[in-house]
């Protein structure tokens, strides 16, 4: 294989129909937005439901989201919505175009943030090795690939830190239209605060590799910080966003949510394979980063390996961190002088960028492909996050005023219009009220079932038939079994005289 300097300069054309020119980004972009629009991927979450919820309202009414407007049990609390700016974008590509509108969303975004991930890497790297990582990215991001807030802000993720490194590593400030990323960023999802982290590091990394002027270097990347951090006060909650990540991390409930457990890894999963590689790597010296580097990348796996949801986050940003090491290593190795095989010719023809007219030509004909593959499909949200039979039944009865339901099935609920007892919304609910619901429905010692049944005195019940309440409930007096499947089960209040 040639050298990672040569990729950029000896690029060759491809020809395509009729003399286009195509690309790696290209083909990857475009896979990755007819994968999951061809599976009918994205729609697996029940908080899509709420967040098209929350959007309509907005759009109903002009204005945030400041009071809960969806539970009985906190109906007019304190409560803003903080992805006002992804819930808007939500609940409008749900109006236009429905379930299979949010599944398009979701790809085209996954799409672009993979297509400009690999450019980066080419950028740096021999094409084999960009792609091996863009490979291992695009499979830590696609579990976390759902029609919700947090991967509408892939690109964004993208953008800001790939801008943030070529910045770092040409010893130059960082550019002042970047500043516009981090405002949609910090309106749309709380993970803003990890770009401002990354920015701080990398400013730290820029200053400390600058050797000389290292006091200009300082002052202007302060400069871009310091206005990073104005940028995220301009949303609806003020200074208190900034500490909106803190408090939500700092709940000791969020165990029971599914998305924040920490990652099994006693089954082979992608994360084992990326843990192997890199420290396998890092062991015997081969990769060498940078202190603030090092400690980003330490940052970043520890994260992941708290919280699941965090997994696509390293393999997202892991990328363009390690990405100037690996090529620094490849061009240590006495093979990498070699003359190039007919393999590396080949990866290196599509290393260029694609011809603009090819750029359009493949973006309509897969997005074309891609609409009418989900019309054909006509996706919708699977049971376990949408029961719809089960609530069905219950309304049929006209029990649905005050239903005990599921914490997965709430975000359905708020879709449908009936008010929730609790939902996705953690923050809003709080760590004791959250232990008191899971105790009492797992039975668990200090648990208490039928002191919480006469607190909000229910109309109904809507769990998923997993819980070890529903046991209890088959033989309660008071109490009537209307529906059961695999993934739900609904009861009603017995009238009374009945049986």
């Amino acid at each position: 294989m040639h050298s990672a300097d040569q990729v950029e300069t000896t690029p060759m054309a491809v020809p395509f129909l009729g003399g286009f020119r195509v690309s790696w980004p290209l083909l990857i972009g475009v896979t990755g937005l007819l994968l999951p629009a061809l599976m009918g991927w994205g729609l697996m979450d029940p908080d899509t439901s709420w967040h098209i919820a929350a959007g309509r309202w907005m759009l109903a009414h002009g204005a945030v989201l400041t009071h809960d407007p969806f539970s009985f049990t906190r109906h007019g609390a304190a409560w803003v919505a903080h992805e006002w700016g992804a819930e808007l974008l939500i609940a409008w590509t749900y109006g236009i175009a429905g379930w299979a509108g949010l599944v398009f969303l979701a790809a085209a975004c996954f799409a672009a943030t993979l297509a400009y991930l690999l450019r980066f890497l080419l950028s740096r790297m021999e094409p084999l090795h960009a792609l091996v990582l863009a490979f291992l990215a695009a499979n830590m991001m696609f579990p976390s690939l759902l029609a919700r807030p947090h991967a509408l802000v892939w690109p964004l993720t993208a953008l800001w830190v790939g801008v943030l490194v070529n910045a770092s590593e040409s010893r130059r400030s960082p550019p002042w239209w970047l500043l516009g990323v981090m405002l949609l960023w910090a309106n749309m999802h709380g993970s803003y605060i990890l770009g401002l982290g990354m920015a701080v590091m990398l400013a730290l990394d820029s200053v400390i590799e600058a050797r000389t002027e290292r006091w200009d270097v300082a002052k202007r990347w302060l400069a871009f910080i310091a206005a990073s951090f104005a940028c995220v006060l301009v949303n609806p909650q003020g200074y208190r966003l900034l500490l909106f990540p803190f408090r939500l991390l700092g709940m000791s409930s969020l165990d029971y949510i599914a998305e924040w457990r920490q990652p099994n890894l006693q089954h082979l999963q992608i994360l084992s394979l990326w843990l192997v590689v890199i420290l396998g790597l890092a062991f015997i010296g081969r990769i060498r980063l940078s202190l603030m580097r090092n400690l980003l990348l330490l940052g970043l796996l520890f994260m992941a390996l708290q919280h699941v949801r965090n997994v696509a986050l390293l393999g997202l940003l892991t990328p363009f961190i390690l990405a100037r090491p690996v090529a620094a290593l490849w061009r240590r190795l006495p093979s990498a002088e070699r003359n190039p095989s007919a393999l590396d010719r080949g990866l290196a023809n599509l290393s260029h960028r694609a011809a603009p007219m090819t750029v359009c030509v493949a973006l309509v004909a897969a997005a074309l492909t891609a609409s009418f593959a989900l019309h054909l499909r006509r996706p919708h949200p699977p049971e376990y996050a949408a029961p719809q039979a089960a609530l069905d039944a219950i309304l049929a009865r006209g029990a649905g005023q005050r239903i005990l339901n599921d914490y997965g099935y709430g975000g359905y609920l708020i879709f449908r219009g009936v008010p929730v007892f609790m939902d996705g919304r953690a923050d809003l609910y709080g760590d004791a009220f959250l232990r008191r619901a899971v105790e009492a429905l797992s039975l668990a010692p200090g648990g208490h079932l039928g002191a919480l049944l006469r607190t909000y005195r229910f109309s109904a019940i809507l769990l998923r038939p997993s819980w070890p309440a529903v046991q209890l409930l088959n033989h309660m007096p008071g109490w009537k079994r209307v529906y059961a499947d695999e993934g739900a089960v609904a009861y009603v209040r017995r009238e009374e005289g009945t049986t």
